[in-house]
């Protein structure tokens, strides 16, 4: 299986956004391909208004991204903020580090968990929602 590797000219697979989404138990897995960037943002919103569906939390996948820029944040923000009202949260997979780094210099790490897989996401998730029970 070939590793997806983060690509800063934007010259790899994908020359546009798409998202792609299926239930894992009580969560809505999306799964992001393509770019993240600048001139995608309103396709990666209407892509996102056609996969997502209610749900308990959503993982949000983005191993399968060529490049993100600060736009492509502003768009996991979005989501954030459209989609995980409530008790609703999400988790983000990224498994490439510079992808990670450029996540955590934006601080998204602090509304967001980052994790490496969706066993991991879902966990966190869970913690999440029994924390909130606990409040």
């Amino acid at each position: 299986m070939s590793k997806q590797v983060y690509d800063p000219n934007g010259s790899g697979e994908g020359s546009f956004i798409h998202f792609s989404s299926r239930r894992v138990g009580s969560y809505l897995y999306i799964i992001a391909t393509g770019k993240l960037t600048y001139g995608y943002e309103g396709k990666a919103k209407e892509w996102l208004t056609r996969v997502v569906k209610p749900a308990e939390g959503y993982i949000v996948d983005l191993s399968g991204l060529t490049l993100i820029d600060s736009t492509g944040l502003g768009v996991l923000i979005h989501f954030l903020k459209t989609y995980c009202i409530g008790s609703r949260h999400m988790a983000i997979i990224v498994k490439d580090e510079l992808m990670k780094e450029l996540i955590t210099i934006a601080k998204l790490h602090m509304l967001m968990p980052i994790c490496d897989s969706m066993q991991e996401a879902v966990q966190r998730l869970e913690a999440q929602s029994l924390r909130k029970e606990d409040s």
